[in-house]
């Protein structure tokens, strides 16, 4: 089967993008799931003929959110035509051609394009409630202020060290100093700093930030001395606490492999699915 790609008006794609995209981010409404690419001039029809065989998204010399329209599926012809189009419209020599969003399903047609993985990762929802949240005796919580973005950076450093979510210290100090730039007061009461009671060294944090009206773990984490005293799960506990009279959920990202994955789906959050990260190397 033969495919060519033409561009789509932002109108129409961004309603078949809400329609046919797998809503793997638990998004609020198919109106907000249409808003997000609505003003976009990047959406593609994959074309069968006169036919629309797909839909994908072609920006910053990558290929993201890409979805099929019945009765057509995403196969390893389509995506290498996709690929195929974005290495002749970009005239890419020397960088890599990355993949993002990629869905479960879809993942076996871009590895069949010759794309390897590099990462997966799982949006994850729990209705909030009303918990007994208790933290070890040996430890105090209080809730996180500007003033401790240092301490926070240095926390976040050692505890994602050598693991999927390790990061260079300059990312984790802009997505800090972000948060604290964007946090509505009233919600960042429901986030947590805690403290080793002996040592006075933070030990953990959870922020809790807004995405699309809905709260969301923007971070969480606990560093290795710290672990196994429930201290991550008693942080999501008292967020879901605190956020229930105005919330009725709460979200959270997390990349497979974490440790914290099967922590989450032990209080009760539900995974929308893997999507993955990939990439093709030009050779």
């Amino acid at each position: 089967m033969e495919y060519r790609l033409v561009k789509a008006d932002p109108k129409a794609f961004s309603k078949y993008f809400a329609t046919y995209y797998k809503n793997i981010w638990f998004r609020p409404s198919w109106a907000e799931f249409a808003k997000i690419l609505s003003d976009s001039d990047d959406g593609y029809w994959v074309l069968s003929g006169d036919d629309k065989a797909a839909g994908v998204y072609l920006n910053n010399e990558s290929i993201g959110l890409v979805f099929g329209i019945p009765p057509y599926s995403i196969t390893s012809e389509l995506i290498r035509e996709v690929k195929n189009h974005a290495l002749q419209s970009w005239s890419l020599e020397e960088h890599d051609l990355h993949a993002y969003n990629v869905l479960d399903e879809q993942e076996f047609a871009f590895r069949e394009a010759d794309f390897v993985q590099v990462e997966s990762r799982q949006c994850m929802i729990r209705p909030t409630e009303q918990l007994e949240a208790s933290f070890d005796v040996n430890y105090i919580a209080r809730v996180p202020a500007r003033k401790d973005i240092s301490e926070l950076v240095e926390v976040f450093r050692k505890a994602y060290a050598n693991g999927p979510d390790e990061r260079e210290v300059e990312v984790y100090m802009n997505d800090t100093v972000h948060y604290f730039d964007q946090i509505d007061l009233k919600l960042l009461q429901a986030s947590s700093l805690i403290y080793d009671r002996a040592s006075e060294e933070m030990a953990g944090v959870c922020l809790i930030s807004l995405w699309e009206g809905l709260p969301l773990v923007y971070s969480i984490a606990v560093t290795a001395e710290h672990r196994g005293k429930g201290l991550a799960g008693a942080m999501l506990e008292r967020a879901l606490t605190v956020l229930e009279p105005q919330h009725p959920l709460l979200r959270l990202f997390v990349t497979s492999g974490n440790r914290a994955e099967q922590l989450y789906k032990n209080k009760g959050f539900l995974s929308g699915g893997e999507y993955h990260h990939l990439k093709y190397t030009l050779k």
